[in-house]
């Protein structure tokens, strides 16, 4: 999977935004995150935790035994920046649930702005239902960084 939207600030500005404590606090609100998330800086980026709740009533009921309490932990790590680019990666730990989750993030300067592409690798251990209970995943993942996106450019717009 590959989502991508485009923001009309360089690259540095939407890390600023992705890093940004009150950004991150709105974001948990809007997409009902069961804690807050944080935020570890470095002289080569940042990394932000933040935990996620899969909501429970959008998974088919024949996949529910498979998801545990729906919560998982997301680590996005940016350990790319430049004016012309910042690059990361994004994996999740969902516990005892049998998915694992990982992508990449590449926010590269284009056209006075910048072009932010978030990916995704969605692989779900589970026999003969594996390859559905994944593109289920992989489904509801793409409308979430969609939306996630979205908001990003409703906040810069707002800035």
């Amino acid at each position: 999977m590959q989502i991508e939207h485009e923001y009309g600030v360089p690259p540095r500005q939407v890390l600023d935004v992705l890093t940004d404590a009150e950004f991150l606090r709105a974001r948990g609100e809007r997409f009902g995150a069961p804690a807050p998330s944080t935020v570890e800086r470095a002289a080569t980026g940042a990394i932000v935790t933040t935990p996620r709740q899969i909501p429970l009533g959008e998974v088919p009921s024949a996949f529910r035994r498979y998801v545990g309490d729906g919560q998982l932990l997301q680590t996005d790590t940016f350990n790319e920046v430049s004016d012309e680019r910042v690059g990361g990666i994004w994996v999740t730990d969902a516990g005892s649930a049998p998915v694992t989750m990982q992508g990449t993030h590449s926010i590269t300067a284009a056209g006075g702005g910048s072009r932010y592409v978030v990916t995704a690798d969605v692989k779900v251990s589970v026999p003969f239902v594996g390859g559905m209970l994944a593109g289920e995943v992989t489904k509801f993942l793409g409308k979430l960084v969609r939306k996630e996106q979205e908001f990003l450019a409703e906040w810069l717009a707002a800035r």
